[in-house]
C-alpha cells in the first residue's frame, strides 16, 4: 500500500511520531511518504491508497483544543474540495491534563468527512508522546496494523 503521512508540529513530537509511523509502515512492507502539511496541497494528499493526517492539539487564537495553525490554514484552503472515494486515518498528540484532550483529531476527522472521505479506523489520540515514547510507539505500531488491514 502507498501511504502518505501529513503532519504539523510545534515542538517536534508530531514529526517524531509521524516518522516512527512511516518506519513502522515500511517495515510492514508498505511505501510511506512523510511531509509537513504546509508543504502540500489538498490534491497532493489524495495521491495515496491511504492518507494519514496528524496534528497536535493546541490553543489557537485564544481557543483551546484546536488543530495546529498550519492544519487550520490547510483545511481553510481546502474547503469545498472533494475527497470522495479516498481513505484516511488520523492521529494526534495531546496532553490529558487539558480540557480538550486531542480534540484536533475530531476536527480533522470532521474535515475529512465533510470532503466526502472515509476514515478507516478510529483515530489515535496520544497522551504525552515525548514523555513515554516507548509506550506511545507501541500504540502507534498497533494502530498501524489496524489502519492497513
Amino acid at each position: 500500500m502507498n501511504i502518505g503521512i501529513f503532519y504539523a508540529t510545534y515542538s517536534g513530537g508530531t514529526q517524531a511520531a509521524s516518522e516512527f509511523l512511516s518506519q513502522t509502515l515500511q517495515a510492514m512492507g508498505h511505501q510511506a511518504t512523510v511531509k509537513m502539511i504546509n508543504e502540500v496541497t489538498f490534491e497532493e494528499t489524495l495521491n495515496f491508497d491511504l492518507t494519514i493526517y496528524s496534528s497536535p492539539t493546541w490553543d489557537f487564537e485564544g481557543k483551546e483544543g484546536q488543530a495546529h495553525q498550519d492544519f487550520i490554514a490547510f483545511m481553510e484552503k481546502s474547503k469545498g474540495k472533494s475527497a470522495a472515494g479516498k481513505t484516511f486515518a488520523v492521529f494526534g498528540l495531546g496532553d490529558s491534563s487539558y480540557a480538550h484532550f486531542c480534540s484536533a483529531v475530531n476536527i480533522i476527522e470532521d474535515f475529512v468527512k465533510a470532503a466526502g472521505g472515509t476514515v478507516k479506523s478510529p483515530s489515535l489520540p496520544i497522551d504525552g508522546y515525548l514523555f513515554d515514547t516507548e509506550k506511545n510507539n507501541g500504540l502507534i505500531t498497533e494502530w498501524a496494523k489496524k489502519i492497513t488491514s
